[in-house]
């Protein structure tokens, strides 16, 4: 009897419709801050880019195998839907925006895979965009706004169901029953080519919040539910996380995350901090996805059925690139510490003895990369060496004795729920 309805079905080309009204699961994978410098930027190696990568965290030269590889591995798994959550380039380089798109984002829509991208910090009117030729370094052409809503047209922009005034906010429908919302937070309009700034801080426009009320009310009034996609977290990720480094959340975080989670909206994939963490806050989820060029080159697949979203992690294990012998986690690793060495050592005052600080600075990258990998937890190992530490920089600098023994902590300290594997069980 099944058969003959199914036949009947068949013949009156009403099977799609039954089809899409029954639980059908739906494939999503997410992926952040690929950040690709296509190599035509790097004329000659040299003290400039030399420069550039030492005060980074990024596997910039080795970016556009990561991305071969990453495209290999989307194709096999093959989802219907990829999401990119920002910082798409380098730093907003007309020429790495198009390598993106031609060596990566057409082969997967060629093969039949959707795929939605938002804009990051880095990517539009960034005074940043460079070539390096040995010591030098020249700036290029980047995108503007319009440009870059131009260049993804077959990626989100040019079939948006709705499209925000004010930002490159865009609202996409997936399935009949499930829309994404995508935000854009950045500060582009505020970076100065005269002083070479690039804001990296966010903040949710009053005006687009007013179309993210919209599209939510007219989402929830047909029975769709609504994702969203962010470059910049909604959640503070860690205790003191936007008081150490401001502009890893939109301005005003409980507020906005208040704000829409008040309007309904229950998960939303973030990036920009590089780690992979999911934090919970009022009835939303804050799904943040590491990145691709930083330790441990992190993915996610996720799957959407009925009420329930499963949200798996993947890492890119090996890439075709000289790593001198060491395998690419490892290698991953330590470029990912060098970069926070530099940084963090900066931070600290003169007058700490070279030995101690070398000592703070060992343990805070240690505590970052184990944050970046996600489900960090702190070893008796790792408390006690805090304990020491703090004590000896105490000797020198009471405030930076604090800082240390709280930032550390926090940092190993994950909060609720996982961050790699996970189920949440949504509203009907």
């Amino acid at each position: 009897m099944k058969i003959k309805v199914v036949l009947f079905l068949l013949l009156q080309g009403l099977l799609p419709a039954v089809l899409q009204a029954q639980s059908l699961t739906v494939n999503i994978a997410v992926a952040s801050d690929v950040h690709v410098m296509a190599p035509s930027l790097l004329i000659k190696g040299g003290s400039a880019f030399d420069f550039y990568v030492k005060h980074d965290r990024k596997m910039l030269k080795e970016s556009p195998f990561i991305l071969d590889e990453l495209t290999k591995q989307l194709l096999n798994v093959h989802p219907q839907f990829l999401l990119i959550t920002g910082d798409l380039t380098k730093d907003g380089e007309d020429v790495s925006h198009h390598y993106l798109i031609d060596h990566c984002l057409t082969r997967l829509k060629e093969a039949g895979i959707t795929v939605l991208v938002i804009p990051g910090n880095h990517d539009v009117n960034n005074p940043h965009a460079n070539s390096f030729d040995g010591d030098t370094k020249k700036r290029v052409k980047c995108v503007s706004a319009q440009e870059f809503s131009e260049i993804y047209a077959d990626y989100g922009y040019g079939k948006a169901l709705a499209r925000d005034k004010y930002s490159l906010s865009y609202v996409y429908q997936l399935t009949p029953t499930l829309r994404i919302l995508a935000i854009d937070a950045c500060k582009y309009e505020q970076n100065d080519f005269e002083k070479d700034i690039c804001c990296h801080s966010g903040r949710i426009k009053p005006e687009t919040l007013e179309f993210i009320k919209a599209q939510m009310a007219d989402a929830h009034s047909k029975g769709i539910r609504v994702i969203g996609m962010m470059h910049h977290g909604l959640i503070e990720h860690w205790k003191y996380q936007n008081k150490m480094i401001p502009g890893y959340v939109v301005d005003d975080w409980k507020k906005q995350a208040a704000n829409l989670s008040k309007l309904g909206l229950e998960v939303i994939f973030t990036g920009h901090s590089h780690a992979q963490d999911i934090v919970h806050y009022k009835s939303i989820y804050d799904v943040e996805t590491g990145s691709t060029v930083s330790y441990p080159s992190p993915y996610r697949l996720v799957a959407l059925e009925d009420n329930t979203l499963s949200i798996h992690s993947r890492n890119i294990t090996h890439i075709d690139f000289d790593t001198k012998g060491v395998d690419f986690p490892q290698y991953a690793l330590i470029n990912t510490k060098a970069g926070f060495k530099t940084a963090i050592a900066s931070l600290f005052p003169s007058k700490i003895p070279d030995a101690i600080r070398t000592k703070a600075v060992n343990l805070l990258a240690d505590a970052m990369s184990d944050n970046y990998r996600g489900d960090e937890k702190l070893t008796q190992e790792e408390n006690d060496q805090i304990k020491q530490i703090s004590k000896e920089l105490r000797k020198y600098s009471f405030k930076w004795s604090l800082i240390f023994r709280k930032v550390s902590r926090s940092l190993w300290s994950d909060k609720a729920p996982a961050d790699n594997e996970l189920l949440i069980h949504l509203n009907k």
